[in-house]
């Protein structure tokens, strides 16, 4: 449990130091001579750097103190391995791996004409960054083909305009929240 901690928190450092160089170099190149601000991002990296080692420290002492347990002398026990037909005694270097995470990465979308009809992460053709879309209904020919079909059935009192309040019937538009720039429209019909 303590292993899965320190390796969540060296990922968010090193995901804040990444991001932190970026800033400074998009700083750099722009010749914005902010030095109060490269400054304080620089000792930020650096403060960052210094708790990364921290927690490779701990986390080879916590390794060493896992193998120590599973193979301390007292309850070493040598025990057979069968593969194969094969008798083999389990190798003593026997180094534990992280698991990955158990959150799947979010799918991006890249080829528009296959977006769904609800929001999704995808990149935007005008200003290419990753964004995940706005939804915009519009009413659009399903929803006059069944108000329609509905006045022809008998409900003419105001309920064949129900399929106009809903979104099912519904035409989508793609957004950019960026750019605000429509990506696709998904009709119904």
């Amino acid at each position: 449990m303590e292993m899965n901690q320190l390796s969540f928190r060296r990922q968010q450092l090193i995901d804040r130091r990444k991001m932190l160089t970026i800033l400074q170099e998009f700083r750099n190149r722009s010749n914005n001579n902010s030095t109060a601000e490269g400054s304080k991002q620089q000792s930020e990296i650096q403060c960052i750097d210094q708790e990364l080692q921290e927690l490779s420290e701990k986390k080879r002492a916590l390794q060493e103190s896992q193998d120590n347990i599973l193979h301390s002398k007292d309850q070493r026990k040598e025990c057979i391995i069968s593969q194969g037909g094969v008798s083999v005694l389990p190798d003593p270097s026997v180094v534990f791996v992280e698991a990955p995470p158990s959150i799947p990465a979010p799918e991006v979308i890249l080829d528009i004409q296959k977006l769904p009809p609800c929001s999704c992460q995808t990149q935007c053709p005008q200003c290419r960054q990753f964004i995940t879309t706005e939804m915009v209904t519009s009413v659009g020919n399903v929803a006059c083909l069944v108000c329609v079909t509905m006045s022809i059935l008998g409900c003419v009192a105001g309920c064949c305009l129900i399929p106009f309040c809903i979104d099912n019937f519904k035409d989508v538009t793609h957004r950019c929240p960026k750019c605000r720039s429509s990506i696709i429209t998904i009709k119904k019909l």
